[in-house]
């Protein structure tokens, strides 16, 4: 992937959210918005909250340490 779309996505495969995808890659947040609504909708990328959202830290010892519990 190549262009602003390809930056983001890396951004988020790195683990940013869009905010810090936008700040990092000093373009507009809705424009980071855009880009990881796009990717969700061509099942690139899956949001924490569609994730899983079953998830309690405290009661399952297989969500210990899950990075989308603090999502």
């Amino acid at each position: 992937m190549s262009g602003v779309f390809g930056a983001v996505m890396e951004r988020l495969a790195a683990g940013e959210s869009p905010r810090a995808a936008a700040r990092t890659l000093g373009i507009p947040l809705d424009l980071a918005e855009a880009v990881a609504d796009q990717a969700a909708r061509l099942g690139l990328v899956v949001s924490a909250s569609a994730a899983c959202g079953t998830c309690i830290p405290q009661s399952s010892p297989a969500c210990a340490g899950c990075p989308l519990a603090s999502a």
